[in-house]
Parts: structure tokens; C-alpha cells; sequence
């Protein structure tokens, strides 16, 4: 009879939620001729997956299995099986995964509102830069280029922009999904209606749940932190005073409440600061509090009640403005690598980067292959870098505390292709407009 073994190295492995952990799987002929073998794992933990390269081998040849953990993924000890399967006979070995809660989550803002958003206010396109990327689409293909290099910078979350059910970064969300899909990357939704509106306890309810049940399920990258809830950031730009924000807090609080009556959901809940945040009676059950200001250099609130926040911006340049019209900030990479320096050494669990692709804002960490706007001589308008964008790789040069090495893996050729020097005009989308979601929001 034709037969193998399957043996793993190594055999027991740790790795921090959030990044990979790989081994290496060979097949022995053990009697009879070579056979096709089919590679699985089974007993993965909730928020893991596996990847094997190849998934199919001879038995006789070896494989790398990558095993995905991230954010969602408990922390525990877990044996898993791993499992081959030939033509006559099936073999098992085993392995311990040890997972261990990220002490730090380095995340980056994102806008999934392309290609709509290229062209508004009057402008095509609305950037003051040349993505190196062209002017792209959220496609699945795309997102799991941007996925790679984030990854490259230690981002282990997207933090995406989302108006409501049904409109423009809605209808992206599950390419974004998709792309991201077994990377061991996740996202979590940057709630946008707070920052248009006061929103009500139930429609908060109705719109969790709808993200929940829409985009989670099995192998799905939607953020869930174990024992806490789906993650959940508020733009609640509104709130210019403590009395408004303190009503944002007891609304927020409420719709926790009720979620978890109506739906069994938790849902963990990260607010925008404002002012007299830190005294509002509600202000201890909320999960952690961020600033969104890219046109600050850096925005510490480490100490924030709950889990603290450190947000860096590579610059800030809002098309249609002249080169330094306030609100402004130079790009400056001295001053980024402070920046990154600073955020690593506060005790915030959360790094949040301000953002990965708001083009239209001039605050992208994505790769730019020049200005398209008039600039001083020496402006930085070139920071595609040699593997990944320079600001990418001074985030991977400078990891978060607690994260593994070596860095992830490089970020697949393709996503460093060229700019189109040409690109066809952005259309508007077809059907009525969003109302504020059309575009991006007004920060």
C-alpha cells in the first residue's frame, strides 16, 4: 500500500495576536510510491487561519503552513492537528499554538470611498498628490495589495470609514472584506453618522448589528476582541462642548445596553475626545478614546480613561489649498521618525497612524509619486520608497512594543507598479447621491 508521514518543525510555537507564526510540514514516503497530499488544519482557534504553500504536495516534499492569528484571536494554548490527505490513506501530526494578547494594536485610518471620491468640490482629482497606486478602485485585488503593506508597518488593524447601511463605503466594505480575508488583518468600522448628525440609541443598535451580522461569521476579518465585542471607533466630531459630549457618552452607553439585550452582541467602544471628556458620568464604561486632528503632528492620549490612544500624521494638505494654507502640516520625515519614537515609547495600547489613503486631505501614508499641486523646491512629494512607501518602512523599522520578528512578509510586487500618468476621469456613481457620504467628510 502506498503510505506517508507527516511530521511539523517546529512543534510548539508562540506568537502574539495579531501576527504569523510558520512551520514547516514534510512528507516521508514510508512504502509503496509517491501520492498528491492535501494539507488542512483543524482545531484552529476563533480569529486563526491557515495557509499552506503549496496546499497540495508530493508526498516526499515539504510545505510552509503559515498560521494567521490576529486581534480576534484568544489568547490561550491550543493543539492543533494538522492533516494529510492522500489518495489511499489519511495522516495526522499535531502542534501547540500559544497565543498571546497583543499589548499593543498598531492600526491605521482608512477610506474605502474610491473611486467616488476622486472627483468633488469641483476637483479632478480631489488630491494635491499622485498616488502611486493610480487612481484606483476598492477591489478585492487592491485591498489585498494595501493589506501586505500595512502589514509591512506592523498595522494589524484598518480602521474604515463607514456612513450607513447602503452607502458608498458601505458598498466597498466587502471587497474590503474580502481582501483582507485569511491575512490575519482586521477591521473595525470608524462610525461616520455621529459626525453628521446625533445619532439615535436605536438606530447605533440596528446599525451594530447589521455590521456584525453582514460582515463577521466564520474566517471573517471583521475586528472582535475576545471577551470585549466587535470594535467599534465614533467620529463624534459634533461634540464641541462636555454637556453634548456627555450625552454622546450616555447614548453610546445606552445602545451598548440595549444590543446586548436585543441581539446577545457586545460591541467594544472607542470615542472621539472632546472637551471634559474625562468627567462625564458615563466616561467609565467606554472602552478607550482617540483624537482624529492629522494636522497635528501628534495627538497623545495615552492616559485616557480606559485603553489610551498616541495618533501621528505624516502631513496634512487638503486639495484646493495653496501649499501651506492653514489648516496645514509639512511633511517632514525627522519629524515622523520623533513622532514614531514618541508613540512607542508612551503607554498607549492603541497606535493609531492619521491615515493610511485620505488623499483628498494630503494625509496618506499610501505610496505618492509626486505632487500635482504647485510646491516649494524640496517638498516631499516622493515617498514611494524602494519595497514599500518611506513611511511604511519607518514603521516597520520602528515596530510597536511586543511585536514579534522578523517583520511580516514583503508586500507582493504588483503593489509597487508605477503610476498611471493618464488615468481616465473618475465618474460619479450611478443613482442619487449619498448625501454626506458621497465624499469624504469635512474634518
Amino acid at each position: 500500500m502506498n503510505d506517508f508521514a507527516l511530521a511539523a518543525t517546529p512543534g510548539s510555537m508562540t506568537v502574539t495576536a495579531g501576527h504569523p507564526a510558520r512551520l514547516t510540514v514534510a512528507t516521508t514516503v514510508t512504502s509503496g510510491a509517491s501520492q498528491p497530499v492535501a494539507l488542512r488544519v483543524a482545531d484552529l482557534p476563533a480569529g486563526a487561519t491557515a495557509e499552506s504553500t503549496p496546499a497540495v504536495v508530493t508526498a516526499g516534499a515539504s510545505a510552509r503552513l503559515t498560521l494567521h492569528t490576529s486581534i480576534s484571536t484568544r489568547p490561550g494554548t491550543f493543539t492543533l492537528t494538522i492533516e494529510g490527505r492522500g489518495a489511499s490513506v489519511t495522516r495526522q501530526v499535531e502542534v501547540r499554538l500559544v497565543v498571546r494578547a497583543a499589548p499593543v494594536v498598531r492600526a491605521a485610518f482608512y477610506y474605502p470611498w474610491f473611486p467616488e471620491a476622486w472627483k468633488q468640490q469641483g476637483l479632478d482629482p480631489f488630491t494635491n498628490y499622485q498616488p502611486a497606486r493610480g487612481f484606483y478602485s476598492i477591489d478585492e485585488s487592491t485591498v489585498r495589495e494595501q493589506v501586505a503593506e500595512m502589514r509591512q508597518g506592523w498595522i494589524t488593524v484598518g480602521i474604515a470609514s463607514w456612513f450607513g447601511r447602503g452607502t458608498t463605503t458601505d458598498r466597498h466594505w466587502p471587497a474590503m472584506m474580502a481582501g483582507a480575508r485569511d491575512t490575519g488583518f482586521a477591521w473595525a468600522p470608524y462610525y461616520e453618522p455621529e459626525g453628521v448628525t446625533e445619532v439615535s440609541v436605536e438606530r447605533i443598535v440596528e446599525d451594530l448589528h447589521y455590521l456584525r451580522t453582514t460582515y463577521g461569521g466564520a474566517r471573517s476579518p471583521l475586528a472582535v476582541l475576545p471577551g470585549r465585542g466587535m470594535v467599534v471607533f465614533v467620529y463624534n466630531a459634533n461634540d464641541g462642548s462636555t454637556a453634548r459630549g456627555c450625552a454622546t457618552v450616555e447614548r453610546w452607553n445606552q445602545a451598548r445596553d440595549l444590543l446586548a439585550q436585543r441581539y446577545g452582541e457586545s460591541v467594544y467602544v472607542n470615542l472621539k475626545v472632546f472637551p471634559g471628556f474625562r468627567t462625564c458620568p458615563g466616561t467609565p464604561r467606554i472602552d478607550g478614546w482617540h483624537q482624529y486632528a492629522p494636522a497635528s503632528a501628534e495627538s497623545d492620549f495615552s492616559t485616557a480613561p480606559g485603553e489610551g490612544t498616541f495618533a501621528v500624521s505624516p502631513g496634512f494638505w487638503k486639495a484646493g489649498l495653496a501649499y501651506g494654507q492653514e489648516p496645514f502640516l509639512a511633511r517632514d520625515r525627522d519629524r515622523w521618525w520623533a513622532n514614531l519614537a514618541r508613540m512607542n515609547a508612551s503607554s498607549a495600547r492603541w497606535q493609531l497612524v492619521t491615515t493610511w489613503n485620505e488623499w483628498g486631505e494630503g494625509t496618506s501614508i499610501e505610496a505618492s509619486a509626486g505632487c500635482r499641486a504647485p510646491a516649494p523646491a524640496g517638498t516631499w512629494c516622493d515617498w514611494r520608497g524602494d519595497e514599500v512607501s518611506d513611511l511604511v518602512a519607518d514603521l516597520r523599522d520602528l515596530p510597536p512594543p511586543g511585536a514579534p520578528a522578523p517583520p511580516p512578509a514583503a508586500a507582493p510586487p504588483a503593489a509597487r507598479r508605477p503610476a498611471d500618468g493618464s488615468p481616465e476621469p473618475v465618474r460619479p456613481p450611478a443613482g442619487s447621491a449619498d448625501g454626506p457620504s458621497a465624499g469624504p467628510p469635512v474634518r
